[in-house]
């Protein structure tokens, strides 16, 4: 208990029946007052004077005694000191057993004038002494209080510190509970910085006033010591302030008050605190204003520091005092562990950022193998990130079930970045494959098809050579039969020209309204009927079985061993990616970039998973991605990039087969996710 604010009012209380039998002296500082009932007396002065601490010497006739005290009891013992002088006959002293140490005496009512008052002033004396050694008890009672509860408040906030990742959320945070238990009223935070030329400056970067809402924009002021938060800035020391307003004229510092006529406010105590990191270097510092805790009087509220509102000039006159000097050092820790709580979040972002800036880089590197995919995977992240933030924002229906965190988009953001890191272990030429054949296949086939018009051009004119000279021989008429041998051989060559263009057709990626292995099976019995040789006599194949193979695809310009090679790059991925030591709020990133061609009709890879339990909402909304980008993409050498039109009736169709989750894919369209990435427009 804290009595330091109340005022004492020493009364001595006679019974009115005693009133005639004696007549106590009162000292100036003294009251005499002459009731027919103590109790009531008693409860008067406590409840009508809420400030008054009373010692009271009580004069009563033995009759009355048990009576009081039983009364004494129920009262607040802090409220009250009081010495009992009993009035009876020696006869009946017996009768006084109980709580005999509030009773100073047992007198007889002849006693004299002169003694009574020698009695009271004692009786005071006693109460005084009581008093006192009441107050040095709860003195280190509080002490001991304040110390427990400073020592929780450090718990409290490492705690609280150790747990915030965001930069601005910590310096709120780190405010705001200096300011509460402080008690006060508000504060800014300022940190150190280097310009581009090495000059350390100071940057105001955060500040809040509970007792009112002002906004206040950062900026950066020289670190001098002209300033307080300068002055603290650059030497280190603690700054306890009673008045901002009566700093000493020759004190290096000086306060501006600037602030206060801007927004009608009175900086008056301050407490200035630099924050020190483990090598003793000053990071910044925290300066607190107006300090409204009751340090002597008795809690009235829970925290002092958001319940007192500082709103006119008689509020600043009554509630505002200086910092209790114990905040000198619990402040000095509370900075320190500020201090270690922004190092260790600076580190923390530089080190994420260091790590998202290689993952970058080595997304880039991969990229530039393939320059047709250039920039596919940071498109991809894009379109899902600003999906996550639609699916955050839907109210109702299926997705607004599912929420995302800052944390969770991240995640997103590197599974999307690192979606197609496995193709680092692919054949780089079959990504560069435009055509059913590579580039060198179809010249070499070109090649081929030369001799055969070659080797048939020079059949038939051995043919004709034959003719001539079995003619001139035996003097034959053979101009008929060389005419039709030449006119076969044109027919032939046309045909072989023919065949040369539909093969250079079937090479074309596109569906054709034709099938591809019934036209080269014509052409290959074709081809056959002609008994081509090489040099060496040996049968001459004009068609490989790697030409057959790749002319008879279908769709597209991979053939089925290039396909799997290409849909294995999902399995590379998971591989690579789950060798990278994540922490726990990233571990699903493999998962999610192993899943991405997986649809809902089962007909995806590399697992073949069906329905949306099989496959996480971040994958299905991957798939939507990847599949938007890959329609839209200009640079890819095997298809033109298809209208946007086109491309949201392609994403619905295959919502409405079961391949792509609808509701993913009406978010996606409804919500024009695609207008909403710059590298799209």
């Amino acid at each position: 208990m804290r009595w330091e604010k109340k005022h004492i009012q020493k009364t001595i209380l006679l019974d009115e029946s005693l009133s005639q039998l004696f007549h106590p002296d009162c000292s100036d500082s003294e009251k005499l007052i002459i009731t027919d009932n103590s109790e009531k007396t008693i409860d008067y002065i406590l409840n009508e004077y809420d400030e008054v601490i009373l010692f009271a010497v009580i004069i009563i006739p033995l009759e009355k005694y048990q009576s009081l005290e039983r009364h004494l009891n129920l009262i607040d013992y802090s409220r009250i000191f009081y010495q009992l002088v009993i009035v009876g006959d020696e006869d009946d002293i017996g009768a006084v057993s109980e709580r005999l140490y509030h009773i100073n005496d047992y007198i007889t009512k002849d006693i004299s004038d002169r003694k009574l008052n020698f009695i009271i002033k004692k009786s005071f004396s006693i109460i005084e002494k009581y008093f006192q050694t009441e107050q040095k008890k709860s003195w280190y009672y509080n002490k001991l209080v304040d110390a427990q509860r400073d020592q929780s408040d450090l718990i409290d906030i490492g705690r609280a510190l150790s747990g915030e990742k965001d930069m601005d959320k910590l310096l709120r945070l780190i405010l705001y509970l200096s300011k509460k238990i402080t008690g006060a009223d508000g504060g800014s935070i300022y940190l150190v910085e280097e310009d581009p030329s090495g000059k350390r400056r100071l940057r105001f970067k955060y500040s809040h006033t509970f007792s009112q809402e002002i906004p206040l924009e950062e900026f950066v002021m020289d670190m001098n010591t002209k300033s307080i938060s300068g002055y603290v800035a650059v030497t280190g020391e603690v700054l306890n302030i009673p008045d901002a307003y009566k700093i000493d004229p020759l004190a290096p510092y000086s306060f501006n008050p600037y602030f206060d006529r801007q927004h009608n406010y009175i900086s008056r105590s301050m407490l200035v605190v630099p924050m020190k990191n483990h090598l003793d270097e000053i990071i910044g510092v925290i300066q607190l204003i107006n300090s409204k805790e009751d340090h002597t009087g008795v809690r009235k509220y829970e925290n002092e520091a958001y319940e007192i509102k500082l709103e006119s000039q008689s509020d600043f006159d009554k509630y505002v005092v200086p910092f209790d000097d114990r905040y000198n050092s619990l402040m000095e820790a509370i900075a320190g562990q500020a201090a270690i709580a922004i190092e260790n979040n600076r580190l923390i972002n530089q080190i994420q950022k260091q790590f998202e800036e290689f993952v970058k880089a080595s997304v880039t590197a991969i990229e530039s193998r393939d320059p047709a995919t250039s920039g596919h995977s940071f498109r991809v992240a894009a379109i899902c990130k600003e999906m996550a933030n639609a699916i955050n924002n839907v109210q109702s229906g299926y997705l607004s079930s599912f929420k995302f965190t800052d944390t969770d988009i991240k995640e997103l953001e590197f599974a999307a970045l690192l979606h197609d890191f496995g193709k680092v272990y692919i054949d780089l030429n079959i990504f560069k494959k435009a055509k059913k054949l590579y580039p060198k296949d179809l010249e070499n086939l070109k090649l081929r098809m030369d001799y055969l018009y070659r080797y048939i051009e020079l059949l038939y004119y051995s043919k004709e050579m034959e003719v001539i000279r079995e003619g001139i021989n035996y003097n034959k008429a053979v101009d008929n039969i060389v005419t039709l041998i030449h006119e076969e051989k044109i027919e032939k060559l046309k045909r072989i020209i023919e065949i040369k263009e539909t093969i250079i057709k079937l090479n074309e990626p596109t569906v054709t309204e034709f099938e591809p292995d019934e036209v080269l099976r014509g052409i290959l019995n074709e081809i056959e009927t002609i008994e081509c040789t090489d040099i060496s006599g040996r049968r001459f194949e004009v068609i490989t079985d790697l030409d057959k193979k790749n002319l008879s695809i279908k769709r597209g310009s991979l053939n089925e061993e290039e396909r799997q090679e290409i849909e294995s790059h999902v399995i590379e991925t998971y591989k690579f990616v789950s060798k990278i030591p994540w922490p726990p709020e990233y571990k699903k990133i493999p998962e999610i970039a192993l899943r991405h061609h997986e649809k809902l009709d089962g007909t995806g890879y590399p697992d073949g998973l069906a329905g949306r339990e099989s496959v996480s909402l971040q994958s299905r909304m991957m798939a939507i991605a990847d599949i938007f980008d890959a329609l839209t993409a200009q640079d890819r050498p095997y298809k033109r990039a298809v209208p946007i039109e086109r491309v949201v009736d392609i994403l619905r169709e295959e919502a409405r087969s079961n391949k792509l989750d609808p509701d993913l894919v009406e978010l996606f369209i409804t919500e024009k996710i695609y207008e909403k990435i710059p590298s799209l427009n």
